[in-house]
C-alpha cells in the first residue's frame, strides 16, 4: 500500500509540475507508474508464490453460487456479483473484488475444458473476463 501511495504522489507531483509550465517530468512519471502499478503487482505475485511454497494449502470451490476459498485457518465465500472481472493469466485466474483486492486461483490442476467452464460460468453471471 505504501508503494501505491508513493507512486500516486509522484504522479501527482509530475502533473503539478506540468501545470506550472515546467514541462512533463518523465522521470517522475515513470517512477510513479513503477511504484503505483509495477511494484505492488510484483509484491503480490511474490507473496502468493511464497505462500504456495511454504505449504499454505488452499482449496477453491467454484459453483453457480460463486467462489469459495478455504485454508486451514479460514473460509471465505464470494457471490458472483462481488467480482468486478476475471483475468485469465498464465497459470492462474485472478478474480478482482475491486481496488487492490483479488483472489488468485491457480490453474495448474485444471484442464483447458475446466478453465473454460469456470470462465463461461463467470460470464453467465455477468462477470467480464479479460
Amino acid at each position: 500500500m505504501l508503494a501505491r501511495i508513493g507512486g500516486w504522489a509522484l504522479l501527482g507531483l509530475a502533473v503539478l509540475l506540468q501545470w506550472n509550465g515546467n514541462g512533463l517530468n518523465y522521470t517522475l512519471l515513470l517512477a510513479g507508474v513503477a511504484l503505483a502499478v509495477v511494484v505492488p503487482m510484483f509484491l503480490i505475485n511474490q507473496g502468493a508464490r511464497r505462500a504456495i511454497r511454504d505449504g499454505a494449502s488452499a482449496t477453491f470451490e467454484i459453483s453457480d453460487g460463486g467462489l469459495t476459498s478455504s485454508t486451514p485457518e479460514s473460509r471465505h465465500a464470494y457471490a458472483w456479483n462481488a467480482f468486478r472481472h476475471v483475468d485469465f493469466l498464465a497459470g492462474q485466474l485472478v478474480f478482482s473484488l475491486g481496488g487492490s483486492r483479488s483472489i488468485q486461483v491457480p490453474t495448474r490442476g485444471l484442464s483447458p475444458q475446466q478453465i473454460n467452464e469456470v470462465l463461461n460460468t463467470a460470464v453467465a453471471h455477468g462477470v467480464p473476463v479479460r
